[in-house]
């Protein structure tokens, strides 16, 4: 006979809201680094700690329906990993600039075990502290009584709060935005995970990104299917040339051709020396997978070939899927013995490109961080500052080597707000006939169009020095998408650009970017018109450089079968994909993200050893006092625009700096000072140290 005891529910459910707070709260002092920085967090975000107190108190009340020595033990199976992980978050972070993602773990035995992550020291306190807290869990296990008989309460309470936590758990790890997240002020920032977990918590911002896990196995995948798949390349064969061209592709950010709008008169052509390229070398446009931003999914196709319509809806390449070295084009290029450099002028956490790029098979990353004397535009820099970068690394000693350089901008980065028109200003644009722009909607458009006008001078300024060296070259330039001009289209809607047709005319309106391919040797002049994940194998074909056996695979079905895109799926019909092509091009993609890289003969690619942030360290050689004493010059090389003076390990402020001087407020130099120069990032963390230098 069942015995009914009020009171021993209600005790049980107080118990385990304590050992809720108490786990959530030791989870943030892990991820956070410390006592203070959770208690910070508890009180000004108060509503998301609800939020992850309520999720975790719902799925540890359940466990109620069994006796007390079970619970403690599932509750520990729990309670552990969730430490764990924001320990483990805690120190990816530091390192990479993201906290663990769902996709870390999901893809560890393909990619790499998350224990790369720690130090030998951090890892033994780990493995001591987990085994502390096992000890404990064993010792409450045997020292706690179980309960005598049953509890219909008990049973029937665990089970409501199991399927309500089943219920709002597939709701919050499938949505956006849910009743709960809006309530207790839950946020999503695809682009920054870490501001997602840093405001959300940790459990939150993991459960938000659970999403992007669901990857199927292909039908008949195996080592035979993608050996079957690849034998039908059907390639060029290259003559052996020992010099082989220098290869610069640049993504300039929203890159695009407004005059496309045939509706809108401009006084100045925004692009004169662009439209004059695209009828003297070969140009055409570069259908992309997105629109107004998500900017790495074309970069992520235009270097591996890969096509982000093949991924869930809405997720980030770069964040989701690059969890392990993958064969890309710098990977093939380095393999045949070029050198090669990343170049963005932005953070170089943002999208965890640090790590990707190393992924990615890049040499070294030079990101804001490491230019030297950049112009701001806004929170951006200009891209000259990206252009003095190309010019600097081709002008530099390479052992000979042919270079690759891949560059990022992001002057016309928006939005382009109506009062951010600078001194170089001096497009005007009005709409043909009787209609009119919006004041918003034309000021907008003319702050984009400045901008463009700028950009199109800078790209003449490095063809006009790509021409003065001796050393064969290709350039490649191309937009990552439209730019965002207002909301609800507001600029193509008032231009009747965009009319929401949903045409297949209208989607490669809105879906393709300005191409252009330009050398310095060939004269070459054709008509290219391919989706970005096509652009790996068409460069590798016009250089006259062997891919690997995907990009030949790409290169065999653009060349022999007429496949020049991957289009969105409800234009697959439209593109004449056929079913085969499709159903080979997923398993390829699949075999490369997540299978055994059969197509590789199961064989890991290879990735720079040398990988760094940057050129070379900061390097102090000498330190001179101004007379009156009022500043200290500190001199040396490399220094860059966030390269900081510390002294005996504490940061001096600074008055000025440039690649070879840096100026700090005059303090007194002891005997024996020790003096570095480090450089910096946004979240204080130091990318690359200078020598020890001793004053005397």
């Amino acid at each position: 006979m069942l015995k009914i005891k009020h009171k021993e529910p209600i005790y049980a459910l107080i118990m385990t809201g304590i050992q809720s707070f108490i786990t959530i709260f030791l989870t943030e002092v892990l991820y956070r680094g410390g006592f203070n920085a959770a208690l910070e967090w508890t009180k000004d975000y108060t509503r998301p700690f609800t939020y992850n107190f309520l999720l975790l108190f719902l799925l540890l009340a359940s466990l109620h329906m069994f006796k007390r020595k079970l619970y403690i033990i599932l509750s520990y199976l729990i309670t552990i990993p969730l430490l764990f992980l924001g320990l483990a978050s805690n120190v990816k972070q530091g390192i990479r600039g993201v906290p663990v993602l769902p996709t870390d773990l999901s893809l560890a035995a393909e990619a790499r075990s998350m224990a790369e992550f720690f130090s030998g020291t951090l890892l033994f306190w780990t493995i001591v502290f987990l085994v502390v807290l096992s000890l404990l869990g064993i010792f409450l296990v045997y020292k706690i009584p179980n309960q005598q008989g049953s509890n219909l309460i008990r049973f029937l309470t665990s089970v409501v709060l199991l399927t309500a936590f089943i219920v709002i758990f597939r709701i919050e790890s499938s949505n956006d935005s849910t009743f709960l997240k809006r309530k207790l002020m839950i946020i999503y920032q695809m682009t920054d995970q870490r501001t997602t977990y840093e405001i959300d918590g940790l459990m939150a911002g993991f459960i938000q990104n659970l999403k992007w896990l669901k990857q199927e196995i292909p039908i008949g995948y195996s080592q035979s299917a993608i050996n079957t798949i690849i034998s039908k390349s059907d390639v060029p064969e290259y003559p052996n040339d020992n010099d082989k061209p220098n290869i610069i592709m640049i993504m300039n950010e929203a890159f695009w051709d407004p005059t496309k709008m045939e509706s809108v008169v401009f006084n100045q052509d925004p692009l004169p020396y662009f439209h004059q390229l695209q009828q003297e070398a070969s140009s055409g446009s570069l259908n992309v997978t997105v629109f107004g931003g998500s900017t790495v999914n074309t970069e992520f196709e235009a270097l591996t070939g890969l096509s982000t319509h093949f991924l869930p809806s809405g997720s980030i390449a770069y964040l989701n899927y690059v969890k392990k070295p993958l064969p890309s084009l710098p990977t093939i290029l380095r393999k045949q013995g070029y050198d090669t450099t990343a170049i963005h002028s932005w953070h170089h956490w943002f999208y965890d490109r640090s790590g990707v790029y190393r992924d990615l098979g890049f040499d070294r990353f030079i990101s804001m961080e490491f230019m030297g004397n950049p112009i701001a535009h806004g929170p951006f820099f200009r891209d000259k500052c990206v252009t003095d970068e190309i010019l600097k690394k081709l002008k530099q000693e390479n052992s000979g080597k042919p270079n690759f350089i891949f560059a990022v901008t992001t002057q016309n980065h928006g939005p382009y707000s109506t009062d951010q028109k600078e001194a170089f200003s001096t497009i005007e644009t009005h709409l043909k006939g009787d209609a009119s722009f919006s004041d918003e909607a034309e000021s907008m458009l003319e702050v984009y169009s400045d901008n463009l006008l700028d950009i199109d001078q800078d790209l003449e300024r490095l063809i006009n020095e790509l021409n003065t060296m001796d050393k064969k070259t290709i350039l490649i330039f191309f937009g990552d998408h439209l730019p965002l001009l207002g909301n609800e289209y507001m600029v193509y809607e008032e231009a009747n650009f965009y009319q929401g047709t949903d045409s297949y005319e209208e989607y490669l309106n809105m879906y393709s970017t300005p191409l252009l391919i330009w050398d310095n040797y060939s004269n070459k002049k054709e008509s290219i018109n391919i989706g970005s994940s096509m652009l790996t194998p068409v460069i590798l074909n016009r250089a006259g450089l062997t891919g690997n056996p995907f990009t030949n695979y790409l290169l065999s079905k653009y060349l022999n079968d007429g496949l020049s895109k991957i289009p969105r799926e409800d234009f697959y019909a439209v593109e004449q994909m056929d079913n085969e092509t499709l159903t080979e091009l997923k398993m390829l993609q699949y075999d490369i993200l997540f299978g055994k890289m059969y197509f590789n003969d199961n064989k890991k690619i290879e990735v720079s050893t040398n990988y760094r942030l940057g050129y070379k360290d900061p390097k102090i050689t000498s330190i001179s006092i101004r007379k009156g004493k009022d500043k200290i010059v500190v001199k040396g090389q490399n220094f860059t625009h966030n390269s900081y003076v510390f002294i005996d390990g504490t940061a001096a402020d600074k008055i000025s700096g440039n690649t070879t001087n840096i100026t700090i407020p005059f303090t007194e130099l002891k005997k024996g000072t020790e003096i570095m120069v480090k450089v910096i990032d946004q979240n204080e963390k130091i990318l690359s140290s200078s020598n020890k230098y001793i004053y005397e």
